[in-house]
């Protein structure tokens, strides 16, 4: 499964020669802060997994009030293990209709586990042939979902990074 991972590194910049951090169209070339408090290049910068955090490791560099910051968000898609359902789930069965069947068939499957009409989608034949192929996996498209196989739209998955591993001692 993929998601989007958004984390926050610090973008460092001296107010006596630019107005505001001037590496915005050339990301790779910046001046950036790293987990040592030092200036470092992109590949060096220091990641936060919130804003907050970024902002009270800035505030506690010793060239702070010399310097300006700003934050640049960072997203980007990781990839991780696919949850594991019970085999009785509706993800389940609908993952091995996937693998086993061809690709209108698991549309067909979908569209009957988010309560899609798919009497108009397509002919009587193919129906026929979808729902006899449907019925190896218990499904029975030409009766109404039971409210236990119902599958409700996700919104997108967005995993906030895990705390960073940088310790701020006090």
């Amino acid at each position: 499964m993929r998601v989007l991972k958004l984390i926050y590194i610090i973008g460092v910049y001296d107010p006596a020669y630019d107005d505001s951090w001037p590496w915005h169209c050339q990301y790779e070339y910046g001046r950036y802060l790293s987990a040592k408090h030092r200036i470092c290049g992109r590949e060096r910068a220091a990641e936060f997994s919130t804003e907050k955090e970024a902002r009270d490791f800035y505030y506690q560099w010793k060239h702070a009030r010399k310097f300006k910051f700003e934050l640049i968000p960072v997203q980007f898609w990781v990839t991780e293990p696919d949850p594991v359902y019970p085999t009785d789930h509706p993800k389940s069965i609908l993952k091995s209709i996937t693998e086993n069947e061809p690709h209108s068939i698991k549309m067909t499957a979908s569209f009957w586990f988010y309560a899609q009409d798919i009497s108009t989608l397509y002919s009587a034949k193919t129906l026929k042939k979808h729902r006899e192929a449907l019925l190896k996996y218990g499904i029975d498209i030409d009766q109404p979902r039971p409210a236990h196989l119902e599958i409700k739209p996700e919104p997108p998955v967005i995993n906030e990074p895990k705390k960073s591993k940088l310790t701020i001692v006090k």
